[in-house]
């Protein structure tokens, strides 16, 4: 969801560990390449030693990845940019050497506001285009051409995932002709006699993906249901329960006519309290008896667009459709103290909400940048990226989130939404390329916490405003990675206590890689397991080690 950032504003942890002091082993062995870090970090070397325990015997949830949005901009930057600039935004997201290496991608299955929506959405970069303009035109695969350019650049540069996700059903299937609702359309912008239509168009887009070998592996139908995206400047649609189970059986049956064994991702809720039941929720709230409206559509439509833990994972049938894992937004829930504590205690109640009805659940928090108040003005700084690298922690511990995905890949926008931005407008503009340090900072996840990891239990670093630390083991390439993130103004002095991983070996050595305000995912010289680690003040660290 991109509410004004591009979508429009809401207000709504025995590895020893390095002081890079203890780095200096035996003299030059260790010796640091970049003085700037080894100084800054030997200067602000904590004398308190801060231990940690990570057992491997300890289990949780089983990574899918870590992802972003190419919505909106890629498709003007895939299609009107040098290909040599191209492959530079493209390496930077994709690659596991050159950058920050996503497992997953979005790509948008636009519904045409490009022709139709040119008064309601301004700004032609949050406009979309669609495969089919009509129901009697033939589909034409040329649209989407800078979207479809990155899906193939992501698929050849490994990224074992992608999705396909609608934010509006094709325009010519909506009642008021607009890749947005208004008022006179009631629970759903989407006709009553287009939903098997709807169905049919979402699977011969995957057929044709399939065909050209850039097949997706999930297609999400449904964005944001909750929310009512009347005339709003970019594509939406709500939805409520009744038209969800709809939309989700009719798409479902036509998969399984047709044999396409791509997983249906439901359903990209707008925010974590719209998930919970009325009782969790009452209890956050500390409200009795209160039931969550917030989404803005609730309570002014006709239906329910609440409880959606219950009403789809509670459901067996429904579960099945959806693969038994639900997705959900995380926005307005990064304030670890505005008066009710939605960094921890709300993650904590998500996924009790989940266990209430299957501990196998799987959860995918799908889309998050930075909204309301905070959202205005890009920053490139450690401060946004400290900020969501604390919000990636809790959605990995409390949420046991299996997979992490950023909204936008690329902005053009003066907001805390993108990985990369970019000042470029209009072709003949300058195809500049601007890296965050939170392009960076979500690289020491992506890069190094892959599809198939598993993760382990961490105790000793869970503190939203000090240290955080969390810790994943794939098994088939015998990789530990543990990330710490340190929020806080002083340097932390770790050690280590590393146990039971699978295998039976021990980690020998661990290799740090170090994002700060001087670091950008710097590969630092390995140390071993034994030695202490610090961790700078203001920074986040990836140690790796195998056995």
């Amino acid at each position: 969801m991109q509410h004004t950032r591009s979508k429009r504003i809401r207000l709504g942890a025995k590895l020893g560990a390095l002081s890079l002091s203890a780095l200096l082993l035996s003299g030059a062995a260790a010796q640091i390449t970049h003085a700037q870090d080894s100084n800054t970090m030997s200067k602000e070397a904590s004398s308190r030693v801060q231990h940690i325990h990570v057992n491997g015997q300890q289990q949780y949830q089983t990574m899918d990845g870590f992802g972003a949005s190419g919505a909106w901009s890629i498709d003007h930057i895939g299609s009107e940019w040098s290909e040599k600039n191209k492959k530079k935004i493209a390496d930077l997201l994709f690659s596991q050497d050159k950058g920050i290496g996503l497992s997953i991608w979005r790509f948008n299955i636009g519904a045409g506001s490009t022709e139709t929506d040119q008064d309601i959405i301004s700004d032609p970069w949050r406009r979309a285009e669609s495969f089919k303009s009509s129901a009697t035109a033939p589909y034409d695969w040329s649209k989407q051409a800078g979207q479809q350019w990155f899906l193939k650049a992501a698929k050849q540069r490994g990224v074992s995932k992608t999705v396909a996700f609608v934010n509006s059903p094709p325009v010519l299937m909506t009642k008021n002709g607009h890749g947005q609702p208004d008022d006179s359309v009631g629970s759903t912008n989407l006709k009553a006699d287009q939903i098997e239509n709807y169905a049919v168009f979402l699977a011969d887009v995957l057929e044709h993906f399939d065909k050209q070998k850039l097949g997706f592996d999930y297609i999400s139908p449904i964005n944001e249901p909750t929310w009512d995206w009347n005339k709003s400047g970019q594509e939406g649609n709500r939805y409520n329960m009744q038209d969800i189970k709809q939309v989700l059986s009719a798409l479902h049956k036509e998969l399984e006519r047709r044999g396409l064994h791509t997983e249906v991702d439901a359903i990209e809720a707008v925010e974590y309290l719209s998930l919970l039941d009325n009782d969790l929720y009452a209890e956050f709230t500390g409200k009795p008896g209160s039931q969550y409206t917030s989404g803005n559509a609730g309570g002014k439509y006709e239906g329910k667009y609440s409880e959606y833990i219950r009403e789809l994972l509670g459901d067996p049938a429904t579960a099945a459709m959806i693969g038994n894992k639900i997705s959900a937004h995380a926005y307005w829930s990064d304030q670890p103290n505005a008066g009710d504590d939605r960094l921890v205690q709300l993650r904590k109640l998500v996924h009790e909400n989940l266990e209430r009805y299957t501990p196998s659940a799987a959860f995918w928090m799908s889309e998050y940048c930075i909204l309301g108040d905070r959202g205005p003005g890009r920053d490139l700084s450690m401060n946004t990226a400290l900020d969501v690298a604390r919000v990636i922690h809790f959605d990995m511990v409390e949420t046991q989130a299996s997979a992490w995905q950023w909204w936008l890949a690329v902005s053009k926008e003066d907001y805390k939404d993108g990985l990369i931005y970019t000042d470029y407008k209009n072709p003949g503009d300058p195809e500049s390329i601007i890296e965050s340090k939170l392009l960076w900072t979500m690289g020491n996840y992506s890069r190094f916490v892959r599809p198939g990891a598993e993760r382990i239990e961490l105790d000793g670093a869970n503190d939203p405003n000090g240290l955080m630390g969390s810790a994943y083991y794939h098994n088939k390439d015998r990789q530990l990675s543990m990330v710490f993130v340190n929020y806080g103004n002083e340097a932390r002095t770790l050690q280590l206590d590393i146990d039971q991983l699978p295998g039976g070996k021990d980690v020998k050595q661990l290799k740090p890689y170090l994002t700060s305000d001087t670091s950008d995912l710097k590969a630092m010289p390995s140390i071993p397991v034994k030695k202490t680690v610090t961790i700078p003040a203001r920074s986040v660290m990836t140690l790796v080690g195998h056995n």
